[in-house]
């Protein structure tokens, strides 16, 4: 990969974003890494004339479901590319009353009720050990504010900060589940935001969520519980604003962006420099049980 191609900003595509639109492609890697295979291949492509990496976080034709998604191969794929900061865009539902559907939100915090996903690059293996990596401000504030700001030229509703329960799917949540996520302080839920931020930080990546709210969950206002032709049919409808906001956020990004060293670079280093692995899923250094 020549240099003048080397990407600053890495973006995740949720729910309903397979490819980044409005981007031109310059080159599409398939990408080995010690973790098995990524959800798809990275495709460097230019937006708003800055080199990015996308990568389809459920993979061509959302072929993979939330629990089976390689978190920490896409995570290192896109790490060995240079890349310092990630972007995700995620579907989520909002969980309280206030939040109106069609508008976004900017993540600020979460808290994990999935099982069974790997969830750390370090588990003891020899020369790395273990590592304990604190999950206090994984979104990134700096990559955060960016994104409000994105939303504020865009004109769009949102919240600047938001927490996050992330439920390990397939399926959405029954009444009960979701009336006790909100009454433990969750405002939005999500499938996917969990291991994405910690895998980040152990990488020494900065991270942040731009969140599109699709619905209210089991109802809680009033409406129709979620489905996902409910949250597909609205995705569809707003990939257009989706892909604008992305837009400005590559355009707004320090070029010298660095994020906070959660990790000596050493540690980082060495994680990258583990040899791919033939192995295609998301497991290679010890299976994680649910």
């Amino acid at each position: 990969m020549s240099l003048d191609l080397q990407p600053l900003l890495g973006i995740i595509g949720g729910s309903g974003m397979y490819h980044l639109p409005g981007s031109r492609t310059l080159q599409t890697l398939n990408i080995p890494t010690p973790f098995g295979a990524p959800s798809s291949a990275i495709t460097l492509a230019e937006l708003n004339g800055r080199p990015v990496a996308f990568l389809a976080r459920h993979g061509a034709g959302h072929r993979l479901p939330p629990q089976q998604i390689n978190y920490r191969a896409n995570l290192w794929a896109l790490a060995s590319l240079g890349v310092r900061a990630v972007i995700s865009s995620a579907a989520v539902g909002s969980l309280v009353p206030g939040q109106p559907r069609d508008s976004f939100a900017v993540v600020s915090d979460f808290f994990d009720r999935t099982w069974g996903r790997a969830d750390s690059f370090y588990l003891g293996q020899e020369g790395l050990g273990v590592q304990h990596v604190p999950a206090a401000g994984v979104f990134c504030p700096r990559l955060r504010s960016t994104l409000a700001d994105s939303l504020r030229e865009h004109g769009e509703a949102h919240q600047g900060h938001g927490t996050v329960a992330v439920i390990n799917g397939p399926r959405f949540s029954s009444p009960a589940e979701s009336a006790w996520l909100a009454s433990a302080g969750a405002e939005l839920v999500s499938m996917t935001q969990y291991p994405e931020p910690v895998l980040a930080a152990e990488l020494n990546l900065g991270y942040a969520t731009l969140a599109y709210i699709t619905d209210a969950d089991t109802g809680h206002d009033g409406s129709e519980p979620v489905t996902a032709e409910l949250v597909f049919a609205r995705l569809t409808a707003a990939r257009a604003r989706i892909r604008a906001v992305l837009g400005t956020v590559v355009e707004r990004l320090d070029p010298h962006y660095r994020a906070e060293e959660r990790l000596a670079p050493e540690v980082v280093q060495a994680v990258l420099a583990l040899p791919p692995s033939a192995e295609p899923s998301n497991a290679s250094f010890g299976k994680v049980q649910p």
